[in-house]
């Protein structure tokens, strides 16, 4: 919209000019050369509008005052409580109010869209597993309160060749649609099974298991190359810590019991362990609400050629992620304890 006194002189130069726009339209290039030039249509909108409405002030549209008047406003609101999901193109094509005027209507309203979140299911004791775990949790907190930060939180992951691309995070900045494309090799697969841990601000690992994970070769991991991933810890850290993982077939294996029970005696988390971890319980370790998701996106930016092509981009991708991020992620867990307990053992990530 042009200022208050620009359309003034519009109005002056276009009666001077007996109402033709062609005439005014040189006239005001000639008499205000570093200006905008206005449009034929201008000088004859702005006549318009002061006839009509006695002001040069700046208004609502007509057809904008019309489209969200109080009909089309409960109107496109009766939709929204018939089906929340409704999307604001269906709600234009069937109320004949633009998705512009739908959105501004629901922002008025403090309607918001949010998006689905997606969890494991939850029965049978889970829910007692989880507060019975979290009250544990908080008991040690009482204790000492950075109990958190020693505790090593670990898990396995699955990077494939064909892997989650998040395409929201991806884009290409151009003048002309470059078609951008990523060729995915779905005939030809392969995998890489991926052990990482995180104690505080530090990720452990990456270390990549050869073949399927089983108790053996878990056992083996834990006598011969966790000692070796732990070496930068500081040795009180590492007599005093705590061993946290999940409940898979592997972990729960005797042998692996066995180990953990000789190098970690009554500290660790699992399950057939002193305490247990919780099953269905990817919201409590900040391997699943954190690490992976991160290094998923990070890695899957580039097209995976080869096996050791993708393992080079994980311990890359490890290697980027700053102390105070993973320290923030790791301080979540206590907001994330009391969550799971004042929801009583139900899912609470949407709550939070």
């Amino acid at each position: 919209m042009y200022p208050f006194e620009e359309q003034v002189d519009m109005i002056l130069i276009y009666g001077e000019c007996q109402q033709n726009s062609v005439q005014a339209r040189i006239l005001y290039s000639e008499r205000y050369p570093n200006r905008i030039l206005p449009s034929r249509r201008t000088f004859k909108n702005v006549c318009d509008k002061l006839r009509q409405t006695g002001s040069l002030n700046t208004r609502k549209s007509d057809r904008e005052k019309k489209v969200t008047h109080e009909g089309n406003e409960v109107g496109v609101l009766a939709m929204v409580a018939r089906n929340p999901h409704v999307s604001s193109r269906q709600i234009e094509r069937e109320s004949g109010v633009s998705k512009k005027s739908v959105l501004r209507i629901l922002r008025r309203h403090k309607f918001h869209p949010y998006h689905l979140s997606l969890h494991q299911e939850l029965h049978g004791m889970d829910f007692v597993n989880r507060v019975r775990f979290c009250q544990w949790a908080q008991q040690q907190i009482r204790n000492n309160e950075s109990f958190f930060d020693t505790v090593l939180f670990t898990d396995e992951a699955t990077f494939t060749n064909h892997g989650n691309v998040n395409l929201r995070n991806m884009h290409m900045w151009a003048v002309e649609n470059p078609h951008w494309l990523r060729q995915v090799e779905h005939q030809r697969q392969w995998s890489l099974n991926v052990w990482c841990g995180i104690i505080g601000d530090k990720i452990i690992g990456p270390y990549f298991f050869d073949g399927h994970l089983n108790g053996n070769s878990y056992a083996n991991f834990l006598e011969y190359t966790l000692g070796a991933l732990l070496e930068d810890l500081p040795l009180i850290t590492r007599r005093t810590m705590w061993y946290q993982h999940d409940g898979c077939p592997a972990h729960f294996s005797l042998v692996a019991r066995n180990k953990l029970n000789e190098k970690f005696t009554n500290r660790w988390i699992g399950r057939g362990g002193r305490v247990m971890w919780p099953a269905r319980s990817p919201d409590l370790t900040p391997l699943d609400f954190f690490l992976w998701g991160t290094l998923k996106d990070m890695v899957y930016k580039e097209e995976p050629t080869t096996p050791q092509a993708m393992q080079q981009q994980i311990i890359t991708a490890c290697t980027l992620i700053t102390p105070d991020v993973i320290k923030t992620a790791t301080q979540s867990i206590i907001g994330r304890i009391q969550a799971c307990i004042d929801n009583n053992g139900h899912h609470f990530e949407h709550l939070l």
